[in-house]
């Protein structure tokens, strides 16, 4: 590693000579043996510590995530502090109908200078710094922020004259205290890389309510033990690391930056079909690095009691809650909106909240403040546009074709094959920048295809809708007519879903 690495990264040097042995930066060290430990110390919720009284149980996660904080980011880690003071300022000081607004625009403001500090200052060993616990504490801060607005401004006016309905799972009864506030933000289960909690179910979780939800005076109740989901996930994020370890080194995206000189094997010998099958396994290889953590993350929060959202219809307790990804359902999606709502859920329940139901334009609201909440380099800018497009067309042209082939096993089957690629190609297509990152790389890669599809999707918003056709194969296909009932139900809520656009 270069000199240069190490003056920059502020985290802990204890393991360096592990990192040298393995050969892994000792920013990944770091992060890895905070994880693990995380994961051993959150088994105390959930048995020794599940009867002890809230206000310890406040204190040892925040106790735990300031010392993970300060081993993995050294004296960055004040950020860690600075930023949920400024929103609890906030939210003491201002009206209920401001301090959502106000507290988003505060975070986002103070996360983006942080943003630029590392866009400019970047190197290119560092691969952890304190960006990634800043959007998920910017995320707390906000989604409470504006879960506690609804809650008080309900009180003022007819609670039948509210639209925002969806967002009444997250609404918090009160203001909270110094010890629940900063202890919610920084709550080391979901610290390094989330997911999102929103504040009503950490309280829950805090106060041993989280079995049922239905208070503490069913605390008697057994808890259904999450030992198969917490092994099922660490196995998970073991085989993706194990994966992106295998494949990283093979499969460089980094080998696209190329495109960028004219004389590269690159540009000149890869045809348009090669490059965006190297492009699509040079992202799955990226994503594994995400599956990696992720679940690791959602195995700490198990492993203490957090997480568990009822039973399945075999009686199976699920522990899903606290999600950010669903491998399977994004890996095997058939259209783009059922992909995005597989990615990093719980942060499109975020934005959801914080920018989906609070007005007008409501995609680009949404797409615009991920993309901010990402930082600023290029690469974000044309992922988000790109994802925004595709949605909307992805869409469209599902309203105009599907019908067509659903009145026949053979050509379902065909169209499920093809929205199965399409959506890889898409996807693929749509999420390099976002790894590329910088501007000539991603023009470059985008020229290699003469941006055929975006102009395709663009295109694809001025096809006519099928509605008609759609509803005389309804009524004359009998055989299926119980399944295509269910297509409308079926379809808003992905639209829902799909809307909400991550990382």
């Amino acid at each position: 590693m270069s000199t240069e690495y190490y003056d920059y990264y502020d985290g802990s040097k204890l393991f360096l000579f592990l990192s040298n042995r393995l050969g892994l930066p000792i920013d990944l060290v770091n992060f890895l043996i905070a994880q693990f430990a995380a994961l051993c110390v959150a088994r105390l919720f959930r048995k020794p510590l599940k009867l002890a009284s809230p206000e310890f149980r406040h204190s040892l996660c925040l106790v735990i995530g300031l010392l993970m904080g300060y081993f993995c980011f050294g004296k960055q880690a004040v950020h860690l502090s600075v930023l949920p003071m400024i929103g609890y300022i906030l939210l003491r000081m201002l009206s209920p109908n401001l301090m959502g607004n106000a507290i988003l625009a505060a975070s986002m403001i103070y996360l983006s200078c942080i943003h630029l500090h590392r866009q400019i200052y970047h190197t290119a060993d560092y691969s952890l710094d304190i960006t990634g616990p800043l959007m998920v504490i910017t995320q707390r801060v906000t989604s409470l922020a504006y879960s506690l607005q609804d809650k008080l401004t309900t009180k003022e006016i007819n609670a039948n004259s509210t639209s925002n309905s969806w967002g009444k799972d997250f609404k918090t009864d009160k203001m909270p205290s110094p010890l629940e506030y900063f202890a919610y933000t920084l709550a080391f289960q979901t610290l390094m890389c989330g997911p999102v909690v929103f504040y009503s179910d950490y309280i829950s979780f805090i106060e041993g309510d989280h079995v049922n939800g239905e208070g503490k005076s069913h605390m008697t109740e057994r808890e259904p033990s999450p030992r198969l989901a917490v092994l099922y996930k660490v196995a998970g994020s073991v085989a993706a690391a194990v994966l992106y370890l295998s494949l990283a080194k093979k499969y460089p995206l980094a080998v696209l930056e190329e495109l960028t000189n004219p004389h590269s094997e690159v540009s000149r010998s890869w045809s348009a079909l090669y490059l965006l099958w190297y492009a699509y396994l040079s992202t799955l290889v990226v994503r594994c690095k995400y599956y990696h953590a992720w679940l690791l993350s959602e195995a700490i929060c198990n492993n203490s009691g957090m997480g568990f959202n009822g039973y399945d219809t075999n009686g199976s307790p699920k522990w899903d809650k606290m999600s950010n990804i669903d491998v399977l359902g994004f890996e095997l999606a058939q259209n783009f909106r059922a992909a995005v709502s597989s990615w990093n859920k719980n942060t499109n329940a975020w934005l959801r909240l914080v920018a989906y139901s609070r007005g007008g334009w409501r995609t680009t609201r949404v797409y615009a403040l991920s993309a901010i909440w990402h930082g600023f380099h290029p690469g974000y800018y044309f992922t988000f546009f790109a994802g925004g497009l595709f949605t909307v067309a992805a869409k469209k042209v599902r309203s105009f074709a599907r019908p067509m082939f659903v009145d026949s096993k053979p050509k379902k089957m065909l169209y499920d094959a093809l929205t199965f690629i399409t959506t890889r190609v898409a996807m693929t297509y749509a999420t390099v920048p976002f790894i590329l990152l910088n501007l000539s790389p991603t023009l470059a890669f985008y020229g290699k295809f003469y941006y055929s599809l975006h102009f395709i999707a663009l295109g694809a918003l001025f096809l006519p809708n099928n509605n008609k056709y759609h509803t005389s194969q309804i009524s004359n296909c009998p055989n299926t007519s119980s399944k295509l009932k269910e297509i409308p139900v079926q379809e808003t809520i992905v639209e829902a879903n799909g809307k909400m656009k991550v990382r």
